[in-house]
C-alpha cells in the first residue's frame, strides 16, 4: 500500500505526523488482516464458506440489494453471486423476491431468522466491542465514526477506480 504524506519526516512540526502516517498504515492493514481472520471464523461456524459468509454480513449490514449490487460490492462475477444466493437459500438464510422500483430485477435480502444468526458466530463480541468503546468520551466516539465513515468511502473510492 502505498503511503502519500505531504508531510516530510524531517521537519519538527511533521515528524509526529509523519509517525502516525505510518502507524496508521501499518495498524491499518493489520486490522484488516485481523478483520478477514475473524470473517473466516464466523463462516466456520457458521457452516459457510467465506465468500458465502461475507454475502451474508453485507445483506445484514446493507439490506435488501439485487444480485448485480452483491457482485459489485464482493468483487464477484454475476454468475459466482448466483451461486451463492442458491446455497445461502437452500439453507433457508436468503429468499429472492421482486425488486419494489424495478419489477424486471429481482431483490435478495435475508430471512427472519437469518438476521439474528451473527450473535451465535462471535460469541462475546458485543460485549468486547461495548466495553472497548466504554473508554472513549462522546466526542472521541464521533471522531472515530467519522473517521471510519471517511475510510470508508475512501476505500470505496479506491476499488472503484480501474
Amino acid at each position: 500500500m502505498d503511503t502519500v504524506s505531504t508531510a516530510s519526516p524531517t521537519e519538527p512540526d511533521n515528524a509526529a505526523r509523519f509517525g502516525f502516517y505510518e502507524s496508521l498504515q501499518t495498524d491499518g492493514q493489520m486490522l484488516a488482516v485481523r478483520l478477514i481472520k475473524l470473517l473466516h471464523r464466523m463462516a466456520d461456524r457458521s457452516g459457510m464458506n467465506p465468500t458465502d459468509f461475507q454475502c451474508y454480513t453485507l445483506l445484514r449490514v446493507a439490506g435488501t440489494m439485487t444480485p448485480g449490487e452483491i457482485a459489485t460490492s464482493l468483487c464477484l462475477s454475476t454468475g459466482s453471486v448466483t451461486g451463492v444466493i442458491d446455497r445461502m437459500e437452500a439453507h433457508g438464510l436468503v429468499e429472492r423476491t421482486r425488486h419494489p422500483e424495478d419489477r424486471r430485477k429481482i431483490a435478495v435480502r435475508l430471512t427472519e431468522g437469518a438476521g439474528h444468526m451473527n450473535a451465535a458466530l462471535a460469541p462475546g463480541m458485543r460485549q468486547a466491542m461495548t466495553e472497548l468503546h466504554d473508554g472513549y468520551s462522546p466526542q472521541e466516539l464521533a471522531v472515530i465514526v467519522d473517521w471510519l465513515s471517511r475510510v470508508g468511502r475512501t476505500l470505496d473510492g479506491l476499488t472503484e477506480r480501474p
